[in-house]
């Protein structure tokens, strides 16, 4: 009998949702990779400035050489390849800034996060829930809506 009838051990794949369970976990990771490409542009930027003021010794020729090449061909009306860019290099700034102002909120201050309960050592402890925070997301989804509203006016209207 013993090796006739081994027991069969079912293999269940793992979750994600063990380690990325709800919003809150995606939002951290966009918070990282936002944070990661911010800081790409900065250097890039920082760059191609420096480059087009010739390092130190500027020319109008090689500001114009330079901006122009980056600027890229015209998309639409005024706007301009690299105005798209920056308008959504803008936007991912907006979103980012407000998130990192929810996350300094919730996990630095603890604002919106619910009040813990006295437990007695036999009772299982509860999971916790996450509904006092929905007001801060309305609030970060708000700014960049507006920030998504000037910015379109800025970049493509004025």
């Amino acid at each position: 009998m013993g090796m006739a009838q081994q027991r069969q051990v079912k293999r269940v794949p793992p979750k994600w949702s063990l380690w990325l369970s709800g919003l809150d976990e995606w939002l951290l990771i966009f918070q990282k990779v936002s944070g990661a490409i911010l800081v790409i542009y900065l250097i890039a930027h920082t760059l191609v400035i420096s480059t087009a003021l010739g390092f130190g010794h500027p020319s109008e020729l090689t500001w114009n050489t330079v901006i122009g090449f980056v600027e890229g061909p015209h998309v639409a009306g005024p706007a301009h390849v690299g105005t798209i860019i920056e308008y959504l290099i803008a936007l991912l700034a907006a979103v980012h800034g407000a998130n990192g102002f929810r996350l300094i909120l919730t996990q630095y201050f603890g604002v919106g996060l619910p009040r813990p309960e006295r437990h007695t050592f036999p009772r299982a402890v509860p999971s916790v829930k996450k509904t006092g925070q929905a007001w801060l997301k309305y609030i970060a989804v708000i700014v960049v809506i507006i920030f998504l509203i000037l910015a379109t006016l800025v970049a493509f209207v004025w």
